[in-house]
């Protein structure tokens, strides 16, 4: 079988699924060699590079869907001054509904403080430079030279150090949900802003062979109209169309089917998520063998 890559898609609490889908490569022997995402694929290809196996990924979830509600920390005062400023014409305060800090300890201790250049795995995560516009990719893939098509790609800059949990946290920041988070001089939020699905910066840093899983395409109304489901559906429209304007070059496309009411911050369905993965992909192994024995 070919050696090869896992792009993993953004989508909230969703990306449990992600952790039954390597659960399945796992028992099938079909682990990757070097793996990516974005947003909430940033954080489980993060936990995965760490040296993290897939029992403890899966004891993660177990523990995030009972316990997950205790890591959002609104920024009250935040939310309670936005509208006084807001009417005064003030500068306002507010980045975002969530912290984000509660969070980004809870990985920093699942990481013990690793940098990406610690992962035992090839990694990539992208987030973005709210200031400049720019896709920041954050990789251990290289460590000196950049290859000529990493460097074509347009709008984006490479980055090969960081704390490893800064950095999930900073590509999980669903803008307006979560503040943003600064790190190396960058004003960070979500990498699905700009590639929710990175299948062709993993090209670019130069795996061919990239195996990819969508959580983001079966869209469903929001299940009411907060500010939260409101942000988060609109985000998840954007991604998909962004998605339609590249052609990613996968060599496959996994699309695990979701729970319905699976969203931002549902941590309930996390459980649910992961088991959607792990028996789509139990299925999809015979096709999944077969396109990697083609790419030898």
């Amino acid at each position: 079988m070919a050696e090869y890559g896992l792009a993993l898609a953004g989508g909230g609490t969703r990306g449990a699924v992600h952790v039954g889908v390597l659960t399945a490569l796992e028992e099938a022997g079909f682990l990757p060699d070097r793996i990516a995402g974005a947003s909430a694929g940033s954080i489980v290809a993060g936990l995965y590079a760490s040296g993290l196996n897939c029992g403890q990924l899966r004891e993660i979830v177990r523990w995030l869907s009972k316990y997950g509600r205790s890591y959002i920390d609104p920024d009250i005062l935040g939310v309670l001054l936005f509208l006084p400023q807001m009417l005064f014409r003030k500068e306002t305060n507010l980045k975002g509904l969530i912290k984000g800090n509660r969070l980004n300890r809870y990985l920093c201790s699942l990481t013990n403080g690793k940098t990406i250049v610690d992962c035992k795995k090839g990694l990539l995560i992208p987030a973005v430079d709210i200031n400049s516009g720019d896709t920041i990719v954050f990789t251990n893939l290289f460590q000196e030279l950049i290859p000529v098509t990493a460097l074509r790609q347009e709008n984006v800059k490479w980055i090969r150090s960081g704390s490893l949990c800064d950095i999930m946290m900073a590509s999980s920041s669903v803008p307006a949900v979560f503040c943003p988070r600064q790190i190396n001089g960058f004003m960070l939020v979500d990498g699905g802003v700009t590639n929710n699905l990175p299948v062709d910066l993993l090209i670019a840093a130069g795996e061919p062979n990239v195996l990819a899983v969508d959580i983001g395409e079966t869209y469903e109304m929001p299940k009411d109209h907060s500010i939260t489901e409101i942000g988060f559906h609109s985000f998840s429209i954007m991604s998909r169309e962004l998605k339609d304007c590249r052609s990613s070059g996968e060599v496959l496309l996994l699309k695990p089917p979701l729970p319905k009411g699976a969203g931002l911050l549902t941590f309930e369905y996390m459980e649910e998520c992961m088991e959607s993965g792990y028996h789509y992909t139990k299925k999809m192994m015979p096709r999944i063998k077969r396109v990697l024995e083609k790419r030898k």
